[in-house]
């Protein structure tokens, strides 16, 4: 389904804080094998969310296990909170995945989000996978109808900002059902002139 561009988007109603408890939960172990320390910030307040539970997940996931395999005896942090999104007219749920980690210059950002590329080749030396990570979670995020934008440093570390609507919009083409199939945008932007949101 991702290799034909389409993907499936099933919208359930859920307790962001639940779902970040649990993320935690599988990420910790990832976090203490390279001496970092996992920071974890999410209110009770910010409540419910409707959206496609498997993506946020697979999305915050990507983001917290990249953060922590760049990392060496730092800290990974994950904050969340909710917020008015003037552009909405509705709220967003904002998920902020920081880390005090090698972090990478403009040029390195510019290729962050293509499918199959990392940072540089030294890089995918280093740390090894493929490059598809941040290409899909931005894929994932853009069918929900948010983004990823991201800020770096080389030596200081790097913070991805996830911003979702907190009631996803049923799929075009799916009136009263929830499951519908949904063409991804485009999976390249500048970040350097992110979206506007």
């Amino acid at each position: 389904k991702i290799e034909a561009g389409k993907m499936e988007m099933y919208l359930e109603r859920f307790a962001v804080p639940a779902l970040v408890d649990e993320i935690a939960a599988v990420v910790r172990p990832l976090a203490d094998r390279r001496g970092n320390t996992l920071a974890i910030s999410c209110a009770p307040e910010v409540g419910e969310m409707r959206a496609d539970q498997t993506k946020v997940r697979q999305t915050l996931f990507n983001l917290l296990s990249n953060a922590c395999k760049f990392t060496e005896r730092g800290t990974v942090s994950l904050g969340v909170r909710r917020e008015w999104a003037p552009s909405r007219s509705a709220d967003e749920i904002v998920f902020e995945v920081s880390d005090t980690g090698i972090g990478m210059n403009e040029e390195q950002m510019g290729r962050l989000f293509q499918d199959f590329s990392q940072a540089d080749a030294s890089t995918a030396k280093k740390y090894g996978g493929t490059g598809l990570g941040l290409a899909l979670s931005r894929r994932l995020c853009r069918m929900m109808g948010g983004d990823i934008v991201v800020t770096s440093e080389p030596g200081r570390g790097s913070t991805f900002m996830v911003r979702l609507p907190a009631e996803v919009p049923d799929p075009v083409g799916a009136p009263g059902d929830a499951a519908g199939t949904v063409t991804p945008g485009p999976s390249t932007a500048s970040p350097g002139n992110p979206p506007a949101s």
